[in-house]
Formats: structure tokens, sequence, C-alpha cells
């Protein structure tokens, strides 16, 4: 006999008339107000994924316990993808 699934997350729309969109924290979509959090590093206006950084700066939700490594190429300061290089020198 196969167990029960667990039981799956609700998605509910945004409150705001006329809005289809998923509602996200407070009951309301991203255009509608609903918390936005912003990567850490200083000057980047991209949202946050894992461990409050973005995509380009390592928020990968897969890698948030990971430590950061830079690009070994001399004079980057890219974050290391692969093989202790950044996508750009990969």
């Amino acid at each position: 006999m196969m167990s029960p699934s667990p039981p799956k997350k609700r998605v509910r729309p945004c409150h705001v008339d006329g809005c289809n969109n998923w509602a996200q924290k407070g009951n309301k979509c991203y255009k509608h107000g609903a918390p936005v959090r912003q990567c850490c590093v200083e000057g980047c206006q991209r949202y946050a994924q894992a461990g409050q950084l973005c995509i380009t700066h390592g928020g990968n939700k897969k890698k948030s316990g990971a430590k950061l490594k830079q690009c070994i190429h001399g004079g980057c300061s890219n974050l290391a993808q692969k093989g202790g290089v950044c996508i750009k020198h990969g």
C-alpha cells in the first residue's frame, strides 16, 4: 500500500479586485504590495533567492548553505561556478 502524499500548499489569488496573480505574504501579489526580498550585495537591485542573495551573486536554493568562492582568473571578482572559474571564464 502506498503512503498518502503530503497535502499540497494552497495557492490563492491576490485579494485586489481584478488581479489574477498568485498571492504571496499578506494575501497580495508582488505587484500589489507583497514584501520583496532584494539581494544584500550593495548596489544590486535583483530579487533575493536563498541566503539573501540573487542568483547572480550565488543565491541558488540548491547552494544556500555552500561557501561562496571567487573566480580564480586573475582580477575577476565574479563568483566561481564550476572548476573554480566563473561563467565568463569557464
